[in-house]
């Protein structure tokens, strides 16, 4: 974005040009001109005015071909720039363009603003995308079958007989919360098949509680008879390796 500066036409006869023109001996046209590329710089690289860090460095800047500390030095004596101690500014700069600075400032906050804000709508979006949603029919179809295979009855049958009371009811939302929010669950059926899992598991039917402490594990049905033949199956293992090691050690004694 292009920024224009304040250039009063009274410029091109002004007594402190000619002055500086005599200083460098050069034409007032050149001098006006290296005045402007030093304002140009100004509002690019030190839109407060404050030249001091790139004293060293102003003649190349303005486009002056001579030596720099002279050219400097012209334009202190001759009322361009202020000289206070180690400091070197912009003659009158704030008076010419502390508009367009106060706008500069309004421009970095407001663009600050629509950064803060658009963060915090990205960030809004992050969460909401990371949000697990189940919704109503889902959840209440969800809390049913945490009765149901908690109870051994129906639903309706458990109403009927006054048996979801408010214990019930907090232990079933408790259970349903962490099923939710933890573990990602958003089918009745589900929780209904890893019933029957952990059913076949423990030979009882799961609480609230037991249902989600067990649920990873509870994805597959491993029933008793199943856990014997794996200790049958360890054993033999155990037998084999100890059996190797046997021979082997006869093996070394020969």
């Amino acid at each position: 974005m292009s920024t224009w500066i304040k250039s009063d036409e009274r410029l091109a006869n002004h007594p402190k040009v000619d002055l500086l023109a005599t200083t460098l001996d050069i034409h007032p046209a050149q001098a006006l001109g290296h005045l402007h590329y030093i304002w140009y710089f100004g509002l690019n690289y030190a839109d407060d005015g404050d030249l001091t860090r790139y004293r060293r460095n102003l003649s190349k800047a303005a486009k002056y071909d001579g030596d720099n500390d002279e050219f400097v030095t012209a334009l202190i004596d001759t009322g361009w720039l202020d000289e206070n101690g180690k400091n070197l500014h912009i003659h009158d700069w704030l008076d010419y363009h502390g508009a367009l600075l106060d706008q500069r400032e309004k421009d970095r906050d407001r663009k600050r603003k629509e950064r803060e804000i658009k963060k915090e709508v990205e960030s809004e979006e992050i969460l909401i995308e990371d949000k697990f949603v189940v919704d109503k029919e889902t959840r209440s179809s969800m809390f049913q079958t945490i009765v149901e295979v908690w109870l051994d009855k129906s639903y309706t049958e458990a109403v009927a007989n006054n048996e979801i009371n408010s214990d019930v009811r907090g232990q079933v939302n408790r259970a349903l919360k962490i099923l939710i929010d933890e573990n990602k669950v958003n089918s009745p059926d589900e929780i209904a098949r890893r019933a029957v899992n952990y059913f076949i598991r423990y030979g009882e039917r799961p609480t609230p509680q037991a249902l989600t402490r067990r649920w990873p594990e509870i994805n597959t049905a491993v029933s008793d008879q199943d856990r014997r033949q794996a200790k049958k199956n360890i054993s033999k293992q155990l037998q084999s390796a100890e059996l190797e090691s046997w021979a082997q050690t006869q093996g070394d004694n020969v």
